[in-house]
């Protein structure tokens, strides 16, 4: 069993590496020391089986790279999403199209697959990270990532199809 006091000193041991890592990755102080504190709370949440493990500053700094580059995705995703968004508003719809297009999208979720429907609203809604989701379903990882795509997919073909309907 390990004890606070283990702990307390190989966090005081690795916290510098853990965030240089996380901001060699990232390239942002704020974002480098939440992950830095993420990675000691799943540290904690592991800590027998880290301290059995050959290496533990390796298995730290393995759950500190892996945190830092979903932070990494999910910033990119967030910035794909506000492009986007600036595309649909540089538009000039008015505020009823605006709404339009939110029932729309609304109207598309609920007419997907269920699992679809579920594991888009899980990722993109509540923000679950794709292991968790495969946790939730029972499933691979690998089939969350395919249910996510084919969903995101029919999706924006629907209202690509509804914003050109009528545009030749």
């Amino acid at each position: 069993m390990v004890t606070e006091t283990e702990y307390i000193s190989l966090v005081e041991r690795l916290k510098d590496t853990v965030f240089r890592l996380a901001r060699s990755i990232l390239s942002d102080i704020h974002l480098a020391e939440d992950v830095t504190q993420d990675v000691f709370v799943r540290v904690w949440q592991q800590r027998e089986a880290i301290v059995r493990s050959d290496n533990p500053r390796a298995y730290i700094c393995r759950i500190a790279h892996n945190l830092a580059i979903d932070r990494l995705r999910h910033r990119e995703r967030e910035r794909s999403f506000a492009i986007e968004e600036v595309a649909i508003t540089s538009r000039n719809y008015d505020d009823t199209e605006r709404s339009d297009m939110v029932m729309l999208t609304k109207r598309f979720i609920s007419e997907l697959p269920e699992r679809q429907r579920i594991v888009i609203h899980l990722r993109d809604v509540e923000g679950y990270e794709l292991k968790d989701i495969a946790q939730i379903l029972e499933v691979d990882e690998a089939s969350v990532r395919v249910n996510l795509s084919r969903a995101r997919k029919r999706i924006k073909e629907q209202l690509l199809n509804a914003m050109n309907y009528g545009v030749e």
